[in-house]
């Protein structure tokens, strides 16, 4: 194979801690409840990829997570000197992101600059008003894991293709133009796995274990019709899966040479194929990593049974993280989640039952809400007692039903429909009700947190839990202190 000897930068770059590698959620880790970091995939993804092509001299950093300034940025930049640098961005980050290289352009005005992100699925021409990419060559607004190594493998020795890539926008005279997206890539498993061997992974905690967690993709696309939701956008409707072999192998991967036994199995649902959920939780017992790997993966209430939770337990699973969403039966039917609290409340049973955390997750601020819906949503968390809750104010992302839903009734604040950019779920919102506030929204948010964690019940729960050490300790202590700053 032919090495080149071009150099190539992927970053996260220094500044505020969102979910880079969820283009689907793009959290704000440091606002949220109780989120972690998770690992840096997507440029794992993508050093893997262009390695693949010959590309070996490949710098990789999360700067976010590793809290390190601008200065030890430029200094990199300076050190290294790369010929291309490409960045992960989210829609909460956009304007932090943009500043960043608007600084190192100036002082490196040569380097190619690309841009990652779901804000650029499908652009509408608006968006090029609102912000200023005269400092960006690319933008990559498809699934970058098949798309970045074949974009920077063109920009390098194959210019024509670049017009051919598909979900990706690039410039000429200054003039942006744009590939659209006709279709997914429906086979998976040929992704190279994230080069771990570029990524710091002791960088990325379980808090409930305080061991190294790899997050492992192990399928893409939604068939639900969640209106608040990306997913089915950016994935597709369709549910595409890795073979669990493949996925296995993947773990494999992460014990054997990484020495890393706690996984997120990241998918829209996890649990929406069930014969998929068992093949590969037999495939895990009948391993010799039987025992001796723990997991966590996502979940509707609907598409759970108490076969599959024993089953999955039995495999490793530790924590589920379900989309509970609402309290109200109202909510949940307009915001189209088919799913009813009793359900909810069957769901969280069979974990109880069978001894599985769960992460429960929560919206308001849907247009239609008013207080008595979000105090059925209170009334719902504490119903269903999760082992950790978190509470979202809806943002209308781009493409959403919601963000069609929103503006004919001008809920949007201000009232322009172009300033969802730069917002995030927790502490930077720009959607009211037609009953509620902004400022009322994230008041509700933070009471209703504040009510749930720093209660005498569920800190004794949490101090007596099973398996704790001085590591796990200090992790729930730092995470109660983040939710005080945050809730104060």
């Amino acid at each position: 194979m032919v090495t080149h000897t071009n150099k190539i930068m992927l970053v996260y770059p220094p500044g505020v801690n969102f979910m880079r590698s969820e283009d689907r959620c793009q959290i704000n880790v440091e606002a949220s409840a109780c989120n972690a970091p998770r690992a840096c995939n997507d440029l794992g993804y993508i050093s893997a990829g262009l390695k693949k092509l010959g590309f070996n001299n490949i710098f990789l950093k999360d700067y976010q997570v590793e809290k390190l300034s601008d200065n030890g940025f430029f200094t990199d930049i300076k050190t290294y000197n790369p010929d291309l640098i490409f960045i992960s961005t989210t829609n909460g980050s956009i304007f932090y992101d943009l500043n960043e290289i608007s600084k190192f352009k100036r002082m490196y005005p040569g380097v190619i600059i690309i841009l990652k992100g779901a804000v650029f699925f499908d652009i509408e021409n608006s968006l090029f008003d609102q912000i200023n990419l005269s400092d960006v060559d690319y933008l990559i607004g498809g699934e970058s894991e098949f798309i970045a190594p074949e974009l920077i493998n063109s920009i390098f020795f194959d210019k024509e293709n670049i017009k051919n890539i598909e979900g990706i926008c690039y410039k000429e005279n200054e003039q942006w133009y744009q590939n659209k997206i006709t279709g997914f890539n429906e086979n998976i498993d040929e992704l190279p796995f994230p080069d771990r061997s570029a990524m710091k992974n002791n960088l990325y905690i379980n808090p409930d274990t305080n061991r190294p967690i790899a997050t492992i993709s192990t399928a893409r696309g939604c068939p639900f019709d969640c209106i608040y939701c990306l997913s089915p956008v950016i994935s597709g409707k369709k549910i595409r899966k890795r073979s669990c072999q493949n996925v296995l192998e993947e773990i494999k991967d992460c014990f054997l040479n990484y020495n890393i036994d706690n996984f997120f199995f990241k998918s829209d649902t996890f649990t929406a194929d069930k014969d998929w959920v068992m093949d590969l939780c037999n495939l895990i017992i009948q391993s010799d990593l039987n025992g001796k790997i723990s997991w966590v993966a996502t979940s509707r209430s609907n598409t759970i049974d108490e076969e599959m939770i024993i089953l999955m337990k039995k495999a490793g699973c530790k924590l589920i993280a379900f989309g509970f969403e609402s309290g109200s039966e109202e909510s949940l039917k307009l915001m189209k989640k088919n799913v009813t609290t009793k359900q909810n409340l069957t769901a969280a049973g069979l974990c109880k039952k069978y001894g599985i955390k769960m992460l429960g997750h929560f919206l308001i601020g849907l247009p239609w809400e008013n207080a008595s819906h979000i105090l059925e949503t209170k009334k719902h968390m504490f119903e269903i007692d999760a082992d950790y809750v978190e509470l979202a104010i809806a943002v209308p992302f781009l493409h959403t039903e919601l963000f069609d839903m929103v503006n004919p009734d001008k809920i949007i604040q201000p009232d322009n429909k172009d300033k969802i950019l730069g917002k995030d779920s927790f502490n930077n919102t720009t959607c009211c009700t037609k009953a509620l506030s902004e400022r009322e929204l994230q008041n509700y948010r933070k009471s209703i947190l504040k009510s749930y964690y720093i209660r005498p019940s569920y800190i004794i729960k949490k101090l007596t839990s099973k398996n704790l050490n001085l590591g796990i300790i200090f992790n729930y202590v730092k995470y109660g202190f983040r939710l005080l700053k945050n809730t104060i």
